[in-house]
């Protein structure tokens, strides 16, 4: 399988870079960048269009949001898969997105993370949801992300909110003391994000019965944590169809 890489400088993008050069079953074909260079097994390169003539099977994205649909879309004219890691993607750019798959017949897979573990803790949060209509979202994340809420609790969010059975009836709080202190809302779920130097990518799930809590909590202690995930996605991609949102789309 040929394989793509965009965003190849950053942190992330060298992480898969490192993994595909490492699978028997794949071939790093390009690594992009906004900053090119070398590195070890491989040259960067700031030119998507020319480097897409290298006929890639997939192409793996973590850049940023404001340039993953355009780069998603050139992917697909190209007849590359897109695997866009990248979040904060907005409706609109994802609507953009499954209108060219539509167009070209192929799959683009816009995942909020990549890791396992995480993909079964937002499931389980799904199962739970049923049950217990009452939730709040704590994640956490270094300090260098740009987005806030992150992709995985908007997933997780949306979940929630497509399973609930009943609304959730919290307590209202009378009196905020300052703007923000309940979090963010998403669906009908509060959503508390923190960025702190030594995170990586955590998030916690709690939900609050009669007498009684039920937490779910993942922690990606490193980013190799996320190319389990990356590889799955990777060699799961053909033959797929539209746009699919979540690993779980090929789990």
């Amino acid at each position: 399988m040929n394989v793509g890489v965009i965003g190849a400088a950053g942190r992330m993008g060298r992480e898969v870079c490192k993994t595909v050069l490492a699978a028997d079953d794949m071939q790093l074909v390009f690594a992009v960048d906004i900053n090119p260079g070398a590195a070890e097994g491989y040259q960067i390169q700031t030119d998507l269009p020319a480097a897409l003539q290298t006929k890639p099977d997939a192409v793996v994205d973590f850049t940023h949001a404001a340039a993953a649909e355009k780069s998603a879309v050139q992917c697909l004219r190209a007849g590359a898969i897109p695997i866009i890691g990248t979040s904060g993607l907005s409706q609109q750019s994802l609507e953009q997105i499954a209108q060219v798959c539509d167009q070209t017949g192929l799959a683009a897979l816009y995942i909020p993370n990549f890791a396992i573990g995480a993909v079964l803790m937002m499931q389980f949060a799904k199962q739970a949801a049923e049950f217990f209509p009452n939730v709040e979202v704590i994640e956490m994340h270094h300090d260098k992300k740009k987005d806030a809420p992150s992709g995985t609790a908007i997933r997780t969010a949306e979940l929630i909110e497509a399973a609930r059975k009943n609304p959730p009836n919290p307590s209202p709080t009378e009196l905020l003391k300052h703007e923000g202190a309940a979090g963010a809302v998403v669906g009908q779920t509060h959503v508390h994000s923190v960025r702190l130097p030594g995170l990586v990518a955590h998030q916690i799930v709690i939900f609050g019965g009669q007498g009684e809590l039920l937490t779910i909590r993942h922690d990606s202690m490193d980013r190799s944590s996320f190319m389990n995930g990356v590889l799955l996605a990777l060699r799961r991609c053909r033959g797929k169809k539209g746009l699919l949102v979540g690993l779980e789309q090929v789990m």
